[in-house]
């Protein structure tokens, strides 16, 4: 016969076990998704290998909001801005909204400026993305069906190779995920305070970069969908319409003061398909296989046909409408602008996985539905580690380090290549080094607006006058990109100036990386004379803003 207390010990053994099952399963979900952002993190370039030409502008951003308010030139803020430029010439803060720069800013106090630090600031958002789209996710589906979609979304393909980036487009997808799961969290149970946090996300996302913006029609056309006019006699939508309204009104002003480059994307752009041709509006149904893979695709497809015939009953009514109308607002929006690339569609990715975990609900077992998600998200993320690596461009960070070594203290060092925000970041770098002036060929000898494609104007100096430009800003050493814009006249006559006897080589770096690029090898020259250090007034043209910058170079 087993004794009371034989039997008790065993109960509670039990007990502790089945407490010990119910605690694993409820963190299963946050610890694969936070292994995921880890494990993308650990395959990103962080060592000053960008291969996007705006990825190290968005770290220079950030470290221009750390540096601002280290100063606080509340005397003069506009001068204190320009002069930075002056000094670190790859800044494009006013061309996009600011957000994330100031997220950035505070991860660079804590941490230090960094390329790790800002790829690290990016796989935050990673995070937080997946779990938005987690808990939206689970609203409809089981709880590893919900942790399915969110994986299989982190491992999209097209996904990874932007989060793996200093980039705006996951921080921005990761606010408006948290945005949708406030909206659908109003949706269901009328909450004031889902509204209020749905509004404040969408503002969030829009501030971090512009083009989510689409998500606010697939807000209110979903809501009009489900209750009809009832939100228009809403007081609590209402005020919660004005105060978003409100609240664009100073990125409108951003826009129209500093992005006119934006409108002109969204417009036309010379080489880009014609709006309204076949090739335009299949641009992105045809991109689906590669932002998603094949078997996310599919499985999302039979979805969308199991929704369309009334067959998943956890996603009847509002849920359906959000999804479907996310997809087609965000389809036509996008495939309407002229700027088209497979990034601008990622944030239209949710529905998708979503819709792919669900149909394995429908035609699994409910044990088995929501592991073989989990499956093909880990899957999805194995094919995208092996298949699609990051691509890096290296030897940028090698330039930046030369020249923090060899230039003299207060030097003034002229950079001339494609990449210049890889150099001017990767000297940014280096704090012991903050005494260096960089200076750009393109905007002393060019005038180009955004890309070469806009247009280039060139300044028309002789070689003479070129020679004497670098002596009167007091440059000592040329960091030159070999053959930069070689077909372009004013560049031929600076290469000539640079073989002259007034320029010495001092070091060759070649350019390596993992994907196709222009830039084989830079030289770098010392001039043969005395700099004289001098102060001197500068005045840069900035097309993409159409404003002037000017200030002083030591």
């Amino acid at each position: 016969m087993v004794s009371h207390s034989a039997a008790d010990a065993g109960w509670n053994r039990v007990s502790r076990a089945a407490a010990l099952y119910r605690l694993l399963r409820r963190l299963a979900p946050p610890a694969l998704i936070l292994a995921v952002a880890c494990v993308l993190f650990v395959t990103a370039p962080v060592a000053g290998d960008f291969s996007y030409s705006d990825a190290p502008r968005h770290a220079l951003n950030g470290a221009f909001v750390k540096d601002f308010i280290a100063a606080w030139p509340w005397h003069d803020p506009a001068s204190w801005a320009e002069n930075y430029y002056l000094q670190y010439p790859a800044l494009s803060i006013l061309f996009y909204p600011p957000l994330f720069y100031f997220i950035e800013a505070a991860t660079f106090a804590l941490f230090g400026v960094s390329h790790v630090v800002a790829q690290g600031t990016v796989a935050v958002f990673y995070a937080l993305l997946g779990f938005g789209v987690y808990r939206t996710s689970r609203l409809f589906l089981t709880r590893y069906a919900a942790l399915g979609s969110a994986l299989m979304l982190m491992s999209a393909p097209e996904l990874a190779f932007w989060g793996r980036q200093v980039m705006l487009d996951i921080p921005a997808y990761a606010s408006l995920s948290w945005a949708a799961f406030c909206f659908a969290r109003f949706l269901r149970h009328d909450r004031t305070r889902d509204l209020a946090c749905a509004t404040a996300l969408v503002l969030a996302a829009i501030y971090i970069k512009y083009n989510v913006a689409f998500i606010v029609p697939v807000f209110a056309l979903t809501m009009i969908a489900e209750r009809r006019a009832a939100p228009f006699r809403d007081r609590r939508v209402l005020l919660a319409a004005a105060l978003a309204a409100l609240g664009l009104l100073p990125a409108l002003w951003l826009n129209l003061r500093f992005g006119i480059a934006n409108f002109q994307s969204a417009a036309a752009l010379t080489n880009e398909l014609p709006r309204w041709s076949v090739a335009a509006w299949t641009f992105y149904p045809t991109l689906l296989p590669e932002i998603l893979g094949w078997p996310v695709l599919l499985l999302a497809l039979a979805g969308a046909a199991l929704l369309l015939a009334g067959k998943l009953p956890a996603l009847k009514g509002w849920p359906a409408w959000l999804l479907l109308v996310w997809v087609l607002v965000g389809y036509v929006g996008f495939s309407a602008i002229a700027l088209r690339a497979p990034r601008h569609f990622l944030p239209v990715m949710t529905p998708f996985v979503i819709l792919a975990a669900a149909s394995l609900v429908y035609f699994l077992p409910r044990r088995i539905a929501g592991l073989a998600a989990c499956v093909a998200g880990i899957g999805t993320l194995a094919y995208t580690l092996i298949a699609v690596p990051v691509p890096v461009i290296t030897g940028h960070q090698a330039l930046a380090d030369y020249a923090a070594a060899a230039a003299p203290p207060n030097a003034v060092v002229l950079f001339s290549g494609y990449r210049d925000g890889n150099f001017v970041f990767d000297l940014r770098t280096h704090e012991e080094r903050r005494d260096i002036t960089i200076l750009r060929a393109d905007k002393l000898l060019l005038r180009v607006a955004v890309e070469r494609q806009r247009g280039v104007g060139e300044a028309a100096y002789s070689e003479d006058q070129i020679a004497a430009l670098i002596r009167d800003l007091g440059i000592s050493l040329i960091v030159a990109e070999d053959g930069f814009w070689d077909d372009l006249t004013e560049m031929q006559r600076f290469a000539r100036v640079l073989n002259r006897s007034d320029f010495a080589v001092v070091a060759h770096v070649a350019i390596t990386g993992t994907m196709g690029h222009s830039d084989k090898s830079f030289t770098i020259y010392r001039p043969t004379y005395p700099v004289a250090a001098k102060t001197t007034r500068l005045r840069i043209e900035m097309p993409i803003i159409n404003r002037t910058f000017q200030g002083e170079i030591r």
